[in-house]
């Protein structure tokens, strides 16, 4: 690796990947990664409305997912397959942070309005 950005870009995927692990085994199996979603001192067992949770945050997992994939791929080809216009790249980054933030800010609202 040339530099700590390869190393993010491989987190990324890896985390995106995860991502769209655990939003497939809650979609097909009804399997929640709390990992993934909330804090260990959140009890699955205590959710108000688990199918309801399901349902808020499944699209939203999805959405990060793909959008981690794509931004850590992306790099991932910026580095070491063909050099990308860096407007596209610096565009690319904001959005996968917007997206990282939002995630984030929906993941606990969730987390609110469930428990």
């Amino acid at each position: 690796m040339d530099n700590i950005w390869s190393f993010l870009d491989i987190i990324f995927v890896g985390a995106g990947v995860y991502m769209l692990y655990a939003w497939f085994l809650m979609k097909k199996k009804g399997e929640i990664k709390q990992e993934v979603l909330m804090s260990k001192d959140i009890e699955l067992k205590k959710c108000k409305d688990l199918e309801g949770y399901k349902a808020y945050i499944a699209p939203k997992m999805l959405v990060f997912g793909v959008g981690a994939v794509a931004y850590g791929g992306m790099g991932l080809v910026n580095s070491y397959v063909t050099p990308l216009p860096s407007m596209l790249y610096n565009v690319m980054m904001f959005v996968f942070l917007l997206i990282l933030i939002w995630f984030a800010l929906m993941a606990r609202k969730g987390t609110e309005k469930f428990w």
